[in-house]
């Protein structure tokens, strides 16, 4: 069965599946898998490395894998349906809360635009608050811990009580995927939990502006406005000729005037129904509805395009710097090219191929490249075999490590922020010395400068006498296991392993 069929969340579930799979694997096994699937798509679909990768992807799916993408997607969808119906529902409860008679037959005016008005604007303002990205507000004191709370009330939780509906294990199956690769997926949960609470909020305005037309095309409804406080009817009507200001050029009947203002206002112990004309009370209603569709119904409208817009990005991002893509593509690239190398040293055996790829070769391309080991900079035919054996370029070059100051590193760490965020960062460290808490700190740092998904490379080396040699299994091994402890699934370990001489 093909990916492609599948939605974009599906494909990247059943990606992260794949390629935890493929951990257990030897790179031979690997290599020797996806070079029957590269050979088999030719070059017709090199040229566009996502649907390059669904169609590997498509290549090796298992019956379990659709089993579990349906059971996600049947989630996500049992999740939205109950969100806007919860929506629909508790907008319908409001307007019936709202509308309820006062002991003079009226429904309070104030109580309207407080809610319908005043607590609208004032939750899309903090939605807008809560969807600032934390690098362009972490230096505010405690505003990160404030976006944190925001997000913590927004109704997009809710996802976590409809979830509850699924069956067991398929909430057991997403939560352990979800847990195991957080990091891979936060970007598309926060924009999805954003566009769950603007869904709520579209639907709880729809309900409300269906429930206000329907009672009063049912219902004698006489509105008024009553305070304690000492109001002047003027300054009521400078409140409604603000809030008209959308549409009063367009709609002018939906703007109030000074005597529907005066008319409507109240007191609870006079009883001025004989002398004020029940339609007049009545001709609030396209103002009132006006304001629902403005400034509730239409922000969070807006809000839900942009929390999609951002979804779909994400998606994007994700997919693109997936942990495991570049590699993917390396073996499915790098076997096309092997295949004509056999194919052109059949016709021309004076040809000599180029060895393929091993697993120390990075993809290609751009590199930039922080010396951890304070040996190799200095070098000139040092650097260059290493970019030889690596398959990269190198883009800029950077020092940092125990033998320099803190200062320093964060001087390097600032730098690399400010570089283009498709060049993958490589970071060269001896492969026989084992990793301290140190390059940990560095590492951490440098991910809160650099772009959450950008891809930084572990470059094991060993180096005896000014010669290149291979890294031994053991101490490789231990630093698989220090990846491993940063929890990055952004951090990829790729010794540089000389080319053996044939």
């Amino acid at each position: 069965m093909s990916a492609e069929p599948f939605t974009r969340l599906q494909n990247l579930f059943l990606l992260q599946r794949q390629i935890s799979r493929d951990s257990e694997l030897t790179y031979a096994e690997l290599h020797q898998r996806d070079r029957n699937i590269g050979v088999a798509a030719g070059d017709n679909q090199k040229t566009d490395t996502d649907r390059q990768l669904l169609h590997w992807l498509s290549s090796l799916l298992t019956a379990e894998d659709i089993k579990q993408a349906m059971e996600i997607q049947s989630g996500h969808r049992l999740i939205t349906v109950g969100i806007s119906l919860l929506g629909l529902l508790l907008g319908w409860l409001a307007i019936i809360g709202l509308f309820q008679y006062d002991g003079q037959g009226r429904v309070n005016l104030v109580y309207l635009l407080i809610v319908l008005v005043g607590l609208q604007l004032s939750l899309s303002l903090l939605t807008l608050i809560a969807m600032l990205p934390q690098s362009k507000t972490g230096w505010i004191p405690g505003f990160s811990s404030f976006q944190q709370l925001l997000r913590w009330f927004s109704p997009g939780r809710l996802q976590k009580l409809f979830a509850r509906f699924m069956p067991v294990s398929e909430r057991q199956d997403i939560a352990e995927l979800l847990g195991r690769h957080h990091k891979v997926f936060a970007d598309i949960g926060k924009w999805q939990i954003f566009s769950w609470s603007q869904l709520f909020g579209v639907a709880f305005n729809t309900a409300a502006l269906v429930s206000i037309f329907i009672l009063i095309a049912t219902r004698d409804v006489a509105f008024g406005w009553s305070s304690t406080l000492a109001i002047d009817p003027l300054a009521i009507l400078g409140l409604t000729d603000m809030l008209s200001w959308p549409w009063h050029t367009w709609l002018p009947t939906a703007v109030p005037d000074f005597q529907l203002v005066e008319a409507s206002h109240y007191f609870r112990l006079q009883n001025s129904a004989a002398t004020v004309e029940p339609e007049t009370l009545g001709h609030w209603w396209p103002f009132v509805m006006l304001c629902l569709g403005f400034y509730g119904l239409l922000p969070r409208l807006l809000l839900l395009l942009f929390s999609r817009f951002q979804l779909s990005s994400a998606y994007t991002r994700t997919l693109h710097y997936f942990p495991g893509r570049r590699e993917v593509l390396a073996r499915l690239n790098s076997a096309v090219v092997e295949t004509r190398a056999k194919q052109h040293d059949d016709a021309n055996e004076d040809v000599v191929t180029e060895p393929a790829k091993s697993e120390s070769q990075l993809m290609g391309g751009a590199l930039n490249l922080v010396d951890w080991t304070g040996l190799v900079l200095d070098k000139t035919t040092l650097i260059d075999e290493i970019q030889l054996v690596g398959q990269f370029s190198l883009a800029k070059a950077f020092s940092a490590g125990l033998k320099h100051k803190l200062e320093e590193d964060e001087k390097v760490i600032r730098q690399l922020g400010r570089m283009d965020k498709n060049v993958p960062i490589g970071i060269l460290v001896k492969s026989w010395e084992p990793p301290l808490g140190e390059l940990a700190d560095f590492i951490d740092d440098l991910r809160q400068a650099v772009a959450g998904q950008q891809i930084i490379y572990l470059l094991p080396v060993a180096i005896k006498a000014g010669q290149l040699l291979s890294p031994t299994q053991a101490d490789l091994d231990e630093w698989q296991r220090f990846v491993q402890r940063l929890v990055d699934p952004w951090v990829t370990l790729i010794p540089i392993v000389p080319r053996v001489q044939v």
